[in-house]
């Protein structure tokens, strides 16, 4: 998921120049007399807005499909343009095939990436990946922690960053506890409705809240996972 943020940031950072230019442009023509291409200029402004719009509801509707297949496919098409795009498909993939609970998908994607020849930050995304597994296919909390400690160890080695709202979801389901600002972090995500990690962390504060015996709390949090991922495998269960 680091690198489709960055992959998103990148085309945030061009369209802020194109849009920087653009507005220079039309203070050059507004003070020479010529309007005509204000009109011009909010029309391709409004198609871009509503180009982003379809494309996060795309994306909404891939994960309320009852298999993984299209948001994977979207994964694998989405960073074929980004570099390691091969182990950032898989980790992608993997990770919403084992949301799902096909964990035999998740390990196909896996397996398909030599991940020595990957950077520290894409061995950690992987290892991150087999501690959801853990926790989903199996229920082994020791692991998926003793999995989340080598992430973490991995990516920290990497400038690139790591994946700390998943850590974050591990912890809280494996481990218990997080701190207050993870707690934090975890409710903001969870209503974006957005992408897998929203879903991800409403599951993680359903699991806690109810553990915490907040009945109310982890029911809503239970909603805001089924608008998201109404198919995953916490709610199979």
């Amino acid at each position: 998921m680091q690198s489709t943020k960055r992959n998103f940031l990148s085309v945030v950072i061009v369209g802020g120049f194109f849009i920087a230019l653009m507005l220079i442009g039309l203070v050059a023509n507004v003070r020479h007399g010529d309007y005509v291409a204000i009109p011009i200029a909010f029309t391709a402004l409004a198609i871009c807005g509503l180009a982003i719009f379809v494309k996060h509801f795309q994306i909404r509707m891939m994960l309320r499909d009852k298999t993984p297949d299209r948001i994977i496919a979207h994964y694998h098409q989405g960073v074929r343009r980004i570099p390691h795009a091969g182990a950032a498909a898989a980790y992608l993939s993997a990770l919403a095939a084992s949301f799902f609970g096909d964990y035999d998908r998740a390990r196909k994607e896996l397996d398909a990436v030599d991940w020595d020849n990957t950077t520290p930050m894409y061995r950690g995304h992987r290892k991150y990946v087999l501690s959801v597994m853990a926790m989903l296919e199996f229920t082994d909390y020791r692991t998926a922690l003793r999995l989340a400690d080598e992430a973490k160890g991995l990516e920290s080695r990497d400038p690139n960053g790591g994946l700390q709202l998943l850590d974050d979801v591990i912890r809280l389901v494996a481990g218990g506890e997080v701190s207050e600002q993870a707690m934090l972090r975890l409710a903001k995500t969870a209503k974006k409705q957005h992408g897998l990690m929203p879903g991800m962390c409403a599951w993680a504060l359903a699991v806690y809240y109810m553990r915490t015996k907040q009945p109310e709390k982890a029911s809503d949090y239970k909603e805001l996972l089924r608008m998201a991922v109404p198919f995953s495998v916490p709610l199979k269960t």
